[in-house]
């Protein structure tokens, strides 16, 4: 009996004794667009109201079945959710003090103003001309961390 609790003493003082994960903290903007691989999870207006794909172009659509990754090499890619596949490489950087992202991919182009930018969550804002109308001159789009 005594061993008995002398080893659950150990493994309850093992478990207690496990570190905490530590999140890195202090990073730049490309530091924490580098960090992770983005999906994107919704189209809104500018008041955070979602977007329905009836009111999107096909091209804004197929944007939900890629992950970004903004690699830190200032090389972007386009992967398919499902394959894995790399279907769009190109460029990135960070312009006008870090709050603007310029994105040069084909299926992704265009100069984004970052509205929100964490370790799990980024939010571009882009002119709704490049996907669609009616909605206001500007949209944003709600990424996050993709667990694939």
């Amino acid at each position: 009996m005594k061993k008995v609790l002398i080893i659950a003493f150990v493994v309850f003082i093992s478990f207690a004794c496990k570190k905490d994960k530590v999140e890195p903290s202090n990073l730049s903007q490309a530091e924490l667009l580098s960090l992770n691989s983005w999906q994107l999870g919704r189209y809104t207006d500018t008041n955070g109201k979602t977007l329905s794909n009836s009111e999107l172009n096909i091209s804004a659509v197929a944007l939900y079945g890629l992950q970004f990754e903004f690699r830190s090499d200032k090389e972007t890619r386009a992967v398919d959710k499902i394959t894995k596949s790399i279907l769009n490489r190109g460029t990135w950087n960070l312009l006008s003090g870090e709050t603007v992202l310029d994105i040069d991919i084909s299926s992704f182009k265009g100069q984004f103003k970052i509205i929100t930018l964490s370790k799990g969550k980024l939010t571009l804002q882009a002119s709704t001309g490049n996907f669609l109308s009616g909605v206001g001159s500007e949209i944003n789009m709600e990424f996050t961390e993709s667990k694939n």
